[in-house]
């Protein structure tokens, strides 16, 4: 019997989720948590784990590495109602396993927790399409850049200076200038900050 506690702070739809996973065989949900610092107060280990995001006092993506430190082999399930990249691409890097639309976990209740038994991963066709879109867009800013641009970018999201990044490709300082300035001319923005969102290192 697969052990699944729900962490979210609508208990109202905490509730209507467990009644839910109690219909179905192989799967059983005792316990609610509405915040994942009362659970990380009083840890009980389950084989699933479904987390929402928007949640007091810790969010969902700081309680994933929280959890896998006390629970390695748990799988994390994200489900939330946001949507962005940012947010599903950090809950994937954090160790999340399958990330799903609230709205339609009932009519995806059977697929997922098949999936994540199997030991594969899982995320609703809205979410799947997000990642789709994410990669189709890093392909074109990336497509706008020479090599030499690329190779700078790669050197800033690294997080090196434009010194370390001039001794890296044994250029001159002012040649990494020149191209930054290029790429951000290119994709249209007006500094780091700007280039670690669009390049998803935010």
């Amino acid at each position: 019997m697969k052990q699944i506690i729900i962490l979210d702070d609508d208990i109202h739809l905490a509730h209507l989720m467990q009644e839910n996973i109690n219909t179905h065989e192989g799967v059983q949900c005792q316990h609610i948590f509405t915040n994942p610092l009362d659970f990380l107060s009083h840890p009980i280990e389950a084989d699933i784990y479904l987390l929402d995001v928007v949640m007091p006092g810790m969010n969902g993506l700081e309680a994933i590495q929280r959890i896998l430190k006390v629970y390695p082999s748990a799988a994390i399930v994200m489900n939330t109602i946001k949507d962005d990249a940012d947010t599903i691409f950090k809950a994937l890097q954090f160790g999340a396993v399958g990330y799903i639309d609230k709205q339609s976990f009932q009519m995806n209740f059977s697929e997922v927790f098949e999936s994540i038994a199997n030991g594969g991963a899982y995320m609703t066709p809205k979410i799947a399409r997000h990642v789709v879109r994410y990669f189709s867009k890093q392909s074109s800013v990336k497509e706008q850049l020479t090599d030499r641009e690329t190779d700078i970018v790669n050197g800033i999201l690294e997080g090196l200076s434009y010194k370390l990044i001039a001794d890296k490709y044994a250029i001159a300082i002012d040649t990494v200038r020149m191209n930054v300035k290029k790429v951000y001319r290119k994709l249209n923005i007006n500094s780091k900050s700007e280039l670690f969102k669009i390049m998803g290192n935010k």
